[in-house]
């Protein structure tokens, strides 16, 4: 009760002017000029006390004046103080009303602001952990935003050098030029001088860093608002690095398949039109003969290769794995073999682990790679020499290895032995093949089996092909995995 005092003085002031303002009003007795004086001078002082009072504690002046007893008849009465009490009452509703309804939209703007924050740091995520760079610039060139990915686009602030120029597009041009690569510049300037003419525009590059070479493509699109204001410009950079490759040994391929078929079908044709000439004698047509059956055995093995490597890597070829004893399969590897390798009289050795070797795999897949191994190690391998065939548990792999004694391979040509077509120059004289036999041997293991092939070589010295691949049985995994755990 006696911090309100002095707000319980001013309300009696100004019921007592109040009251005086309507003794003025009725009364006949006073003189107008008396009145006149008196109403001026409470008024001023009931203004100086009210002023200096709201100055001091506004809060506890407002709530005063909230008070239910001021709203009273007496003193609402249609008077110069009563339309006072009543106008400063509305606008302290009004402002009460104007400040909840304030704080009322800051907390929804700190609610979406939070959302907005959420969200933005959400994408920022996203957007650094796709292997797509992303480059987002305004419509003045400025960079706003790149993922982590595009990081080898961008050039180092510590690199980048001061550039000035009088207008301000150019200014910005040369600003986003010496920010990003010289590629992406290009094409993000290009893109906004014909935003008119397209929305986006594509270029491809190659770029090399000090760990990295690769071929990228760049997408640049501008961003247009509902009415069709420019708001800038996002270019997405992919790696086709992969894709450029593909290309490549696609092209290589198809330049070798019609190089391997054209040689013995021109051969077939000149000895055909010999024979058709009737310039050959009896002897010779038979030779011709023989020269055409070796051709069209070359074309077939071709052929037939060709189309084994094709079905097996489009998926047309089944992959059937199964649990296997991995010796069983080197062991019939080595049966179709070993006849091949007693015509030559070539020692052929089979030096099997005796320890049981579980594996996981295709049988008619692996059972033909090591024999396109063993072959080729049979084919180059002069009379008298030897071949071995091994195996052995390594850490949580089996290893398979083929050995032989033969010509070797020299160390230019290892790098290429598992191209497609491939064929070793010095060797070709040797023996027939395709250069596909190596490539095929090469997919099984990797791509079907998950294992790995490396070759090492001596001139005139040997070869040997070590194929390594998972070990164990894909049963016995289940089985560990359905067991109920142990308690104690």
């Amino acid at each position: 009760m006696k911090s309100y005092g002095k707000y319980w003085v001013l309300v009696v002031l100004l019921l007592f002017m109040s009251c005086v303002d309507n003794l003025l009003v009725t009364s006949q007795l006073a003189s107008p000029m008396l009145a006149l004086a008196a109403s001026l001078v409470a008024s001023l002082v009931g203004w100086a006390w009210l002023v200096k009072s709201l100055q001091k504690d506004r809060d506890q002046i407002s709530a005063c004046l909230r008070n239910p007893e001021l709203l009273r008849p007496e003193l609402t009465q249609k008077n110069f103080f009563g339309n006072l009490f009543a106008e400063a009452i509305q606008k302290i509703e009004e402002s009460d009303t104007e400040l909840v309804s304030t704080t009322q939209v800051k907390t929804m703007l700190k609610a979406r602001l939070n959302a907005l924050s959420k969200k933005e740091a959400l994408m920022e995520s996203v957007l650094d952990h796709l292997e797509t760079g992303v480059l987002v610039f305004d419509a003045q060139h400025t960079l706003e935003f790149s993922n982590q990915a595009a990081s080898k686009f961008v050039i180092p602030e510590a690199d980048r050098t001061q550039n000035t120029c009088e207008s301000g597009l150019a200014l910005n041009k040369a600003l986003s030029s010496d920010v990003v690569i010289p590629e992406i510049a290009s094409l993000l300037t290009k893109t906004i001088e014909r935003k008119d003419a397209t929305l986006s525009r594509r270029s491809e590059f190659q770029l090399t860093g000090l760990d990295f070479q690769s071929h990228y493509r760049a997408i640049a699109t501008n961003l247009f608002d509902e009415n069709q204001a420019l708001l800038g410009t996002v270019i997405v950079v992919e790696n086709i690095g992969e894709e450029t490759n593909e290309k490549e040994r696609h092209a290589e391929f198809v330049s070798s398949v019609a190089h391997e078929l054209k040689t013995p079908m021109a051969g077939i044709k000149a000895y055909i039109e010999m024979l058709l000439d009737g310039d050959c004698e009896e002897d010779e047509a038979e030779e011709l003969y023989g020269f055409i059956n070796e051709q069209i055995d070359r074309l077939t093995r071709l052929v037939n290769s060709m189309l084994n490597l094709a079905r097996i890597e489009s998926g047309v070829v089944e992959i059937k794995r199964h649990d296997c004893e991995l010796n069983d399969i080197l062991k019939s590897a080595a049966d179709v073999i070993s006849p091949n390798a007693g015509e030559k009289d070539i020692t052929f050795t089979s030096e099997l682990s005796d320890l049981y070797l579980p594996v996981h795999v295709d049988r008619d897949m692996l059972g033909q790679a090591i024999i396109n191994l063993l072959s080729n190690a049979v084919k180059y391998t002069p009379h008298g020499h030897e071949v071995r065939l091994r195996s052995r548990m390594e850490d949580n792999t089996a290893v398979i290895e083929v050995r032989d004694t033969g010509m070797g391979i020299p160390e230019n040509s290892l790098p290429h032995i598992f191209d497609r077509f491939y064929r070793v120059p010095e060797n070709n004289r040797s023996a027939a093949g395709t250069g596909l036999g190596l490539a095929l041997v090469h997919f099984i293991v990797t791509n079907v089996h998950n294992g790995s092939i490396s070759v090492q070589s001596v001139v005139n010295k040997g070869t040997c092909f070590t194929v390594t691949i998972p070990l164990g049985h894909k049963e016995q995994k289940k089985k560990k995995q359905l067991a109920p755990p142990v308690t104690v």
